[in-house]
C-alpha cells in the first residue's frame, strides 16, 4: 500500500515540476526577425507599456513609469508619465504630456490604458494606476488638445481593484478592468504561479459600484472588438485568449473560445479590418527576471509580436508573428499597434523604450 502511495506522489511530483517548466517556457528559443525597418522612438525610457490610438486625431497616448510587485518604494526613483505620439508624422519622437491636479502626483505610476469619446468629441482617457507602496487605482483624464494637457477628472478606488493590470472604457464613467492577480509582494506573486491558486478576475465598474464578471483566474491584456460586441482576455499563466460575448446592457459575459497560443500575450490593440494585435513574452522565466528588477539595466527578455485574424464564428484564429527579438533591441513588449493599414507597427515594452517599424512584408498568405 505505501509503494502505491509513493508512485502517485512521485506521478503528481513529476507532473507539477513538467507543468512548471512548461509554463516558464525553458524548452523555447527565441529567432530575431523584423518585418523592415525599426526605430526606437526618442522619449520614454522607462516603459511604453501600453498604448491606445484615437483613430479619429491619428495619436497614440503611451503609458511609462509603471511601479509593479516593488516590495521597496525607494527603489522606485522614475517618474510616471503619459506621452503623446503623432502617427502621420515620422519624427520618431513622443512627447510628454503634463498632468494637472492629480491626488497623488509622486504615486501616479501608469499600467494599462483605454480611451473614450465623449459626445462634445473631448478625448478621455482611462488608466490603470500603482503607487510606489503598490496601491491601485483608476485615474481618468480629460485631454484638452487647444493647451496639449491632461485634466484629471477622477480617481476610483475599490476593493474589487485587487491587482489591476488593463481597463477598456464603455462610457463616460463605466470601464471594464482586468486583475492579474491577487498577492501584493513577489513573494506572494510566486506562491500564486507555483500552486495555481490565482485571485485574479475581470471586474465591471458602472460610475458608481463594482461586479465581477471573472473570478479565481488571470485577466491580463483586456480590450473590446470595434462593435463593442466581443471582449478578448489575455489569460497570460495559461498561454491562451479567452473569447466572450459581452453585452453592455444586462453587464454579462458568455464564453465562446479560448485561443491556445503558446506564449504569454500582454496587451492587445484591434486596427480597422479587425485584426487582434498583441506583445507578448515568448519566454516566461526571462520576462520574470527582467520584471522583477526594472532598474537593472542589463536585465532583459524576449519580444514577440503576433497578429490574430478571427474565424467569422470566433472558435479559431490565424497567427502571424510580425516581429520577434531577444531581448537586446526590444525588451519586454507589452502592446504592439498595427496602423497605416498595416505598413507601420509600434511597440512598447514593460520597463524599456518604444519602437517603431515599417512593415514591408505581406502578412496575409
Amino acid at each position: 500500500m505505501l509503494k502505491i502511495v509513493l508512485v502517485v506522489l512521485l506521478a503528481f511530483l513529476v507532473q507539477y515540476v513538467f507543468k512548471t517548466l512548461l509554463m516558464f517556457d525553458v524548452h523555447k528559443r527565441i529567432y530575431n526577425h523584423r518585418p523592415g525597418q525599426c526605430r526606437k522612438i526618442e522619449g520614454p525610457v522607462h516603459g511604453s507599456e501600453d498604448i491606445t490610438i484615437v483613430d479619429e486625431k491619428n495619436i497614440a497616448f503611451i503609458t511609462s513609469g509603471l511601479v509593479y510587485l516593488n516590495d521597496d518604494p525607494s527603489r522606485a526613483t522614475w517618474k510616471g508619465q503619459i506621452f503623446l505620439y503623432d502617427l502621420t508624422k515620422r519624427t520618431y519622437k513622443a512627447e510628454s504630456i503634463p498632468i494637472l491636479n492629480l491626488e497623488d502626483e509622486e504615486g501616479f505610476h501608469p499600467h494599462g490604458i483605454s480611451h473614450w469619446i465623449k459626445k462634445d468629441g473631448t478625448i478621455r482617457l482611462f488608466m490603470v494606476v500603482h503607487s510606489k507602496v503598490f496601491k491601485h487605482s483608476i485615474v481618468i483624464l480629460d485631454f484638452d488638445e487647444t493647451k496639449r494637457q491632461l485634466n484629471h477628472v477622477r480617481t476610483v478606488r475599490d476593493e474589487k481593484f485587487v491587482r489591476p493590470n488593463d481597463v477598456v472604457a464603455t462610457g463616460d464613467e463605466s470601464f471594464l478592468v482586468s486583475n492579474d492577480g491577487g498577492a501584493q509582494t513577489v513573494l506572494g506573486n510566486a506562491v500564486e504561479m507555483f500552486t495555481g491558486f490565482w485571485k485574479g478576475g475581470l471586474v465591471y465598474y458602472d460610475g458608481k459600484i463594482s461586479q465581477y464578471l471573472l473570478e479565481n483566474t488571470v485577466a491580463n491584456g483586456i480590450i473590446l472588438s470595434r462593435d463593442r460586441k466581443t471582449l478578448f482576455v489575455s489569460h497570460i499563466n495559461q498561454e491562451t485568449i479567452g473569447v466572450f460575448a459581452w453585452d453592455q446592457k444586462k453587464i454579462s459575459i458568455k464564453k465562446l473560445s479560448e485561443i491556445e497560443t503558446l506564449t504569454g500575450c500582454d496587451n492587445f490593440y484591434i486596427d480597422k479590418q479587425d485584426n487582434l494585435w498583441s506583445g507578448c513574452h515568448p519566454i516566461l522565466k526571462d520576462a520574470v527576471g527582467h520584471l522583477g528588477d526594472a532598474g537593472d539595466q542589463s536585465l532583459f527578455a524576449p519580444s514577440q509580436v503576433l497578429r490574430f485574424k478571427f474565424s467569422k464564428d470566433l472558435k479559431s484564429a490565424e497567427m502571424v508573428e510580425v516581429f520577434s527579438d531577444d531581448g537586446r533591441f526590444t525588451s519586454a513588449s507589452a502592446i504592439a499597434v498595427g496602423f497605416d493599414d498595416g505598413k507601420q507597427l509600434l511597440i512598447g515594452t514593460v520597463f524599456r523604450d518604444l519602437t517603431h517599424c515599417d512593415i514591408d512584408v505581406p502578412l496575409d498568405f
